[in-house]
C-alpha cells in the first residue's frame, strides 16, 4: 500500500494552468453550466489536481470541467493540489480513474428522493436533478407473452429499466 501523500492546497492564477491535451473526459456545455451553478451556489470546494511537466508548466490531471466553469465565471485565483509525487504512468491512470469511478454507481433512489424532498430553497434542476419517480415494481415487468408462447409452455420474462427504458429479456 502506498503511503498517503501530504497534500497541500495552494492558490494559483488560473492562467498558469494548462489543459491536458490527452484528457478523454467529455464536458459538454450543459455540464459546464451545471458546475458553474454549483460553484456559484456552494463556492469552489474542490481543488484541481495538477502536475508540473518537463517544461515547468502546471498541467491539469483532474478537474477539466471545474476549470472550464471557473474560467466561465471569471474566477482568476483557483485552489490546486500538486500530484507531482505520481509517476507519469500513475498520473495518467489517476486522471482516468478519477473520472471513471463516479460513473460506476447510481443512487439509492429512495434515499435520493428523501434528500431531495429536504432541499427546498435550492433548485436542484440546475444541477441535473429531475423529479425522482420511484418505479412501481409491477411497472418494471413487461407482458410480452403471446398466446402462442403460452400454449407451448414458454413464458419469457422481460424487465424494463426504470432509468433508460431498455427492455431486457430474462
Amino acid at each position: 500500500m502506498r503511503p498517503v501523500p501530504e497534500l497541500k492546497v495552494e492558490t494559483v492564477n488560473i492562467d498558469e494552468l494548462n489543459l491536458n491535451p490527452l484528457n478523454s473526459k467529455l464536458h459538454p456545455a450543459e455540464q459546464i453550466d451545471q458546475i458553474a451553478a454549483s460553484i456559484e451556489q456552494f463556492g469552489n470546494c474542490d481543488p484541481l489536481g495538477v502536475w508540473t511537466n518537463d517544461a515547468g508548466e502546471l498541467v491539469i490531471v483532474e478537474g477539466h470541467g471545474r476549470y472550464a466553469a471557473l474560467k466561465k465565471l471569471g474566477i482568476t485565483e483557483v485552489p490546486v493540489i500538486r500530484l507531482d509525487h505520481l509517476t507519469d504512468e500513475q498520473r495518467r491512470a489517476y486522471g482516468l480513474v478519477h473520472n471513471k469511478l463516479t460513473m460506476n454507481s447510481d443512487f439509492d433512489f429512495e434515499l435520493l428522493a428523501n434528500e431531495l424532498d429536504m432541499v427546498t430553497s435550492i433548485d436542484m434542476g440546475d444541477f441535473g436533478f429531475v423529479e425522482v419517480d420511484m418505479p412501481n415494481i409491477d411497472d418494471l415487468f413487461v407482458d410480452d407473452n403471446s398466446a402462442d408462447d403460452e400454449e407451448e409452455g414458454e413464458q419469457s420474462k422481460t424487465i424494463k429499466c426504470p432509468h433508460c427504458g431498455e427492455i431486457i429479456e430474462l
